[in-house]
């Protein structure tokens, strides 16, 4: 997005917290909005503009759909038993070269599914730590969030980064 659509974004989102559609509110949401966008880097637009391939995003959310499906059953099963066999642990999963738009867009996929919650994330190298309710194998851990990670690159990858 271009750093004038931001601003005038910002400024709407100003005038609507304040519930009026006047002069002030919406020369001070201007104001606002342009003060962010100079303080905050990323509100600036993007050099790379996200390519959105419909195909790649069914892809991404038939993944999702199945997998909350699975989980919600798994935990049903386990509400329902009589005896406990949940086996938590947190799992660090290596993902590099993810931009931190990827990185949001993985970690609120995960939050929604019952049964994984992210707990954490380092930088240097991207890590992200995932918390899981019924662990069976890490390595399988693993590889889901990279095929979710995968999925969501695919469907919003940069143009000169296509994966395809």
């Amino acid at each position: 997005m271009r750093t004038a659509a931001v601003v005038v974004v910002l400024a709407a989102i100003w005038v609507l917290l304040w519930g009026s559609a006047s002069v002030a509110n919406i020369v001070t949401g201007v104001l606002v909005g342009t003060a962010l966008v100079m303080l905050v880097p990323g509100l600036r637009g993007t050099k790379q503009p996200l390519v959105i391939r419909p195909i790649a995003i069914a892809r991404l959310l038939g993944h999702f759909l199945v997998d909350l499906i699975r989980s919600n059953i798994v935990l049903t099963r386990e509400i329902i038993a009589p005896r406990s066999r949940i086996h938590t642990a947190i799992v660090g999963v290596e993902l590099p070269g993810c931009s931190d738009e990827l990185l949001t867009a993985i970690t609120n996929l995960l939050a929604l599914a019952p049964g994984t919650m992210p707990v954490e994330m380092s930088v240097d190298p991207v890590v992200l730590y995932v918390h899981v309710l019924h662990l069976e194998d890490v390595e399988e851990v693993r590889r889901e969030v990279r095929r979710l990670t995968d999925l969501a690159y695919a469907a919003f990858a940069p143009a000169e980064r296509n994966p395809s």
